[in-house]
């Protein structure tokens, strides 16, 4: 590796300043947050039994993926704040190569771009279950894993796309960004892609939610009823996650535009500082678990609100009874919910319609 002085002059300005230091830590100390956030939001999302094994397992995937991103990237970051603030003698020793550049970015890279191509699979996923509601609920499991399947090979092609232009050698990098003032648009692009992904997520769940509202009053069983029902509280619940996604992926792309096109006009430090403050993945794996958190309980709070309010009686005794006829949907109809209690919880959400 042939470095010049003024490479190393260069990486002691970045080693030694505040701006890009204070940024380091803000994004450490989030990632390390949300690695726990995480973790429990997984474990919380695969107990939700009333909601159906594909939609689950997707969201999981999701939730893993950045949990994987978040971990990648707090070791790098962990590595180079240890890097500039132990003594050294010359910002040579600071000196990364591109090809370890390459090498410890590459997990976490990976892990953001599949994370972000969930939103149009998990609607996907709710669209197919909104057209075969009166048997969805018995099976299906085996397009939850062709969705993941088709998930992590349109995130491969992205990442194939993000790489396609870099150079793999011992040159030397004064910080590990994928983001590069040259070829920046090879990372545009794939971002591109994903927000499109997104809005076209919303769309379909939209459409999702138009069918389910003209299908909620239909059904020869509870169950059937309820899929209906659960589906637009699955919706509801996912659009905000679909959403607050949308919402990251379309304020990275605008700022880092803007950052990398005016690039001329920041100090090396600064630019690095903006660049790394732009990727705010690690903000969204805090917010995504409380939204989502705080919406999905919502959802049954109505729920208990209406069975103890129209149906006189303990809302556990109704989710009880629904997972048994889930369970069971081929024994006897001892297990099923009696009728009123069905007509008295549409009653309720016709008058919330209106």
């Amino acid at each position: 590796m042939s470095v010049s002085p003024e490479d190393c002059e260069i990486m002691v300005q970045i080693a030694t300043s505040p701006l890009l230091i204070s940024t380091l830590f803000i994004a450490d100390f989030c990632c390390l947050v949300a690695v726990p956030l995480l973790v429990y939001w997984t474990y919380r999302i695969w107990k939700m039994k009333l909601m159906h094994f594909n939609t689950r397992l997707l969201l999981c995937f999701h939730v893993l993926w950045i949990l994987v991103h978040v971990i990648g990237r707090s070791v790098l970051i962990t590595t180079d704040l240890i890097m500039y603030l132990t003594p050294f003698t010359s910002g040579c020793q600071l000196l990364h190569t591109r090809a370890g550049c390459f090498y410890l970015r590459l997990p976490f890279n990976i892990a953001v771009v599949i994370s972000n191509c969930s939103a149009i699979f998990v609607s996907i996923e709710r669209l197919i279950a909104t057209f075969r509601t009166k048997n969805y609920e018995c099976g299906y499991k085996g397009i939850g894993f062709l969705l993941v399947f088709l998930q992590l090979l349109v995130g491969i092609c992205l990442i194939y796309v993000m790489y396609s232009q870099t150079k793999i050698n011992d040159n030397p990098v004064y910080y590990c960004q994928t983001t590069s003032t040259l070829n920046y648009m090879w990372t545009i692009y794939p971002y591109c892609a994903m927000l499109a992904m997104q809005l076209l997520a919303v769309l379909i769940f939209e459409l999702a939610k138009g069918k389910n509202k003209r299908n909620s009053l239909s059904g020869a069983d509870l169950s059937s009823r309820y899929q209906n029902e659960e589906n637009l509280w699955t919706i509801k619940a996912l659009k905000v996650y679909v959403y607050t996604n949308t919402s990251f992926t379309a304020t990275y792309l605008i700022v880092v535009s803007i950052i990398i096109s005016q690039n001329h006009k920041f100090a090396i430090p600064t630019y690095y500082a903006l660049v790394d403050a732009s990727s705010l993945q690690y903000i969204y794996a805090l917010v995504l678990p409380i939204v989502f958190w705080y919406y999905r309980k919502n959802v049954h709070n109505q729920i208990r609100w209406a069975v103890n309010q129209n149906l006189r009686m303990d809302s556990d005794r109704l989710f009880h009874a629904l997972r048994n006829q889930w369970n069971f949907h081929n024994l006897p109809s001892q297990n099923t919910v009696p009728k009123p209690w069905v007509m008295a919880y549409l009653k309720y959400k016709r008058k919330l319609k209106k």
